[in-house]
């Protein structure tokens, strides 16, 4: 399948913490980019209801216990994900997101399974090809490089439009470098690496 025909989903969570076996999502946003363009009529993001809420992950991303109260349950939203993510997803360390979700599933009795891109696997891989590496690999940093402006961030919204953003100027020199089909892409983003490295500045 080439690239332009291909169905991809920026997605982004936000979670009380780390470990994906305990922790829980409270936020997801997921934005389509078909054609090589961000669908935004499409979008979609909902805040989720957090049985055990930890307090403590609100200076990440200014969810409070208060704003889930009246939220839906990942149950409740868990249709609407796997409607609205039929196809490839793309994201910043998107195995982070791909694992919690996939927990979230797993725990509901429904299997996720879905291919991933990682905007980050990209950077490597078009670093190593052309020689112009790229230093800061976070989404701030690459935000950065691109010239996108990071007005609000650490919102499952924001970030998942910011590296929609991203595989927009990253899909052309892809492109350039010869790699036009979707198993190529996803090939490519199998590299060695280790989902957290990113995930947070510093």
């Amino acid at each position: 399948m080439d690239l332009g025909d291909a169905r991809f989903f920026c997605v982004d969570v936000e979670t009380t913490g780390l470990n994906v076996k305990e922790d829980e999502i409270v936020a997801f946003a997921c934005i389509p980019i078909r054609g090589g363009k961000i669908i935004v009529h499409e979008a979609y993001y909902t805040l989720v209801k957090s049985r055990n809420y930890r307090i403590d992950s609100m200076k990440y991303h200014g969810i409070s216990e208060g704003d889930l109260e009246k939220m839906p349950t990942f149950e409740e939203v868990a249709g609407e994900i796997l409607e609205r993510t039929e196809g490839v997803l793309i994201g910043h360390s998107v195995e982070f997101d791909h694992e919690f979700l996939r927990n979230h599933f797993e725990k509901i009795g429904i299997r996720l399974k879905r291919e991933t891109v990682d905007i980050v696997r990209i950077e490597e891989w078009l670093g190593e090809k052309t020689g112009r590496r790229a230093f800061d690999l976070t989404l701030d940093g690459l935000m950065k490089k691109y010239g996108l402006r990071s007005y609000y961030r650490h919102n499952a919204f924001a970030d998942a439009f910011f590296t929609a953003q991203i595989f927009q100027f990253e899909l052309p020199e892809l492109s350039q470098l010869g790699v036009t089909r979707l198993n190529q892409l996803i090939r490519l983003s199998r590299g060695s690496l280790k989902i957290w490295r990113y995930l947070l500045p510093g």
